[in-house]
């Protein structure tokens, strides 16, 4: 099944998402925004589709990496083909990314996927059928009716749990939030969602990323004492060190790395050093499904639990169901 054409296709939808200042999405009026879809064409007409930021699959990354590799081989030789891409990102100038890798890879698992008509859970082995859900919020904002103090937190949260979710993940505020970055505040945000939901709601923070050690630690213990079930990119993810310091003094679950590139090598750095309990890797953060797989085969190799990639769905007040 040799790949004949790689396109994109712009197109805007309507969302009531809006960003602020520093780029953290908060509810809003309704805008549009704009989207890309990849599409990878086989000789015999079959196509394979992924979502893209456009900025992240423009004309340049298209021309210069996708096609270049892609065109005029066979689609099922995919690890191969996501291999030859990787050797091109050191000469790139940091212009092939881990998510246009992850673009391009989710794109050949589609196409193979719709070749052979099975979804592509199949292909990667079929272990479930249904995973649970846990309710996400938006950032803490200073908006009427939304995020804006500890007790909107508790009153959004109530409403996950009447939905039906049995756990919640807190993301707490951020700049540029007038009072943002605060340990003291997002402690009370998290005291009041737990005296909310009650004990039997696994709750999760996923706050500020660069608190200070010291900070982290703070709110760590508090997290603790509330029975919360993990913390999660409190400080910068590029020291290691910080989050095997912070492991090593935490009893509750350290979940990590989010935002750190390196695929599924910097993963493995981390579990040897420490540095978290819990293992974290999407699609899009680390380069595609294969190296997401990667993640989590060396997750299960050590008994480590693994957050995998989410698909966001909107929510009432701002927040998101993610799996």
């Amino acid at each position: 099944m040799k790949i004949s054409a790689i396109d994109v296709t712009l197109f805007t939808y309507p969302t009531q998402r809006c960003a602020d200042s520093a780029g953290h999405s908060h509810p809003g009026p309704e805008n549009d925004a704009q989207m890309a879809l990849l599409t990878l064409t086989s000789e015999e007409g079959d196509c394979g589709y992924a979502f893209a930021p456009p900025e992240v699959v423009r004309s340049h990354v298209v021309n210069a990496f996708f096609r270049k590799v892609l065109i005029g081989q066979n689609a099922f030789d995919r690890e191969r083909l996501w291999q030859d891409l990787v050797h091109w990102q050191r000469g790139s100038a940091h212009q092939l990314t881990e998510r246009a890798l992850s673009a391009v890879e989710q794109a050949l698992w589609d196409l193979i996927g719709r070749k052979l008509k099975q979804p592509v859970h199949k292909l990667l082995g079929g272990y479930r059928e249904k995973i649970p859900a846990y309710g996400s919020t938006m950032c803490g904002d200073e908006l009427s009716g939304g995020l804006s103090t500890p007790d909107e937190y508790a009153q959004f949260a109530e409403k996950l749990v009447a939905r039906g979710y049995q756990a919640i993940k807190l993301h707490t505020w951020m700049p540029p939030v007038s009072f943002a970055p605060s340990p003291a505040m997002d402690i009370k945000a998290c005291a009041a969602v737990r005296e909310a939901v009650g004990p039997d709601i696994a709750l999760m923070l996923d706050g500020y990323h660069w608190y200070s050690r010291s900070d982290a630690l703070t709110i760590g213990k508090a997290l603790e004492k509330l029975n919360f079930a993990w913390f999660e990119e409190p400080m910068e993810e590029e020291s290691m060190a910080s989050y095997a310091w912070l492991a090593e003094n935490l009893s509750i679950d350290v979940l990590g790395p989010e935002s750190l590139g390196g695929k599924h090598h910097s993963r493995a750095d981390w579990v040897r050093a420490g540095a978290c309990d819990i293992l974290r890797a999407g699609a899009n953060g680390v380069g595609g499904i294969s190296p997401t797989l990667k993640v989590a085969n060396l997750a299960e190799a050590f008994g480590m639990g693994l957050r995998s990639a989410r698909q966001r769905c909107g929510q009432p007040g701002g927040g998101r169901g993610d799996p």
